[in-house]
């Protein structure tokens, strides 16, 4: 009789061990998680627009002060993070902007060198609306330290863009009355270079987009915050692939076709960082595959209600309902 009671208590536990572990493996199975590769394109998405766009406003605000802006002759160098300015060809309206590798500049902390070449190529002056700029990348590149390791990757940038001022330059408007400084950018066939440590990978950006720029004082702010500070709004420019309101597309670092377009601008701010925007969605179809980017959200994946929020919603359509991950900043 003892037996079979012994012998019964083991099958009860057998069972019931079981039936635990299947309970387990089933919660585990069904957590949603984002492909590796997607999440390294959000990235190389957000680095390369990112590093595109803060050297832009750079190179604008140097020039703004320059004969060939339209205001100071001459520039001998730049109060920028790293940045030395040649003007000794600005009598043919060429500027070239030369970064250290040595200065670190933050939000986030990263390394700049390599150049970038800058070429008044439509207009008489940078200020006036409908002025062009073409910008020639040389091994221009930003390297971000990994903490506490000697560890490191960066992105490194080779070919053209033009940059075409749509308002012009108003400075005394754009500090003082709100006016908006607005570009139109279009880049064709540059050549990306990623590098993680001792591997290296390449990619071909093309990117078509409108960006914004708006000043705010300390008080009576969009954030309510005592604190001045610039915000910054991206838009996509152009349709392809059948995606209205493209911003990028090309070939990513794994070999694979990419195209990203916006459902709503990419609003960020020096506030919080232009490297954590505030707002926005953003579609990413990476080899026929949709992903999308809803920036400005909670830990929980909610709109945040914070001035500055947690990171990015990321959605896609799993093998039978639709699966969501968030990701911080």
């Amino acid at each position: 009789m003892k037996t079979k009671i012994v012998s019964l208590m083991m099958i009860t536990a057998l069972i019931l061990g079981t039936t635990i572990i299947s309970c387990k493996k089933k919660e585990v199975a069904t957590t949603p998680t984002l492909d590796a590769k997607v999440q390294q394109q959000n990235t190389d998405n957000n680095n390369v627009k990112n590093e595109s766009d803060q050297a832009d406003q750079d190179i604008n605000n140097s020039l703004g002060t320059s004969s060939m802006g339209g205001r100071i002759a001459g520039i001998a160098s730049s109060p920028l993070c790293g940045v030395t300015i040649d003007s000794s060809q600005i009598s043919n309206k060429i500027v070239i902007f030369h970064f250290d590798s040595t200065t670190y500049c933050f939000s986030p902390s990263r390394l700049r060198s390599g150049s970038i070449k800058v070429q008044l190529t439509t207009g008489t002056h940078w200020n006036d609306a409908g002025s062009i700029l073409t910008l020639t990348y040389i091994n221009f590149r930003a390297t971000y330290p990994i903490a506490n390791s000697t560890n490191y990757r960066s992105v490194e940038f080779n070919g053209t863009k033009t940059l075409k001022n749509i308002n012009g330059n108003d400075w005394i408007g754009f500090y003082f009355n709100g006016v908006a400084l607005k570009y139109q950018e279009r880049a064709l066939g540059v050549q990306v270079t990623f590098v993680d440590n001792s591997t290296t990978t390449t990619a071909t950006w093309n990117s078509a987009r409108i960006t914004q720029w708006n000043y705010y004082g300390a008080t009576g702010n969009p954030l309510g915050v005592p604190s001045i500070y610039w915000a910054f709004t991206s838009n996509g420019d152009t349709t392809v692939n059948g995606y209205q309101n493209t911003d990028s597309w090309g070939t990513n670092r794994y070999g694979y076709p990419f195209t990203n377009y916006y459902q709503s601008p990419w609003l960020s701010n020096t506030y919080c960082g232009l490297w954590s925007p505030t707002s926005g969605v953003l579609v990413c179809n990476v080899n026929s595959n949709n992903y999308t980017f809803t920036a400005g959200v909670d830990p929980q994946g909610n709109t945040s209600t914070s001035k500055c929020a947690y990171g990015f919603k990321v959605s896609w359509q799993g093998a039978n309902s639709t699966e969501s991950v968030v990701i911080s900043y």
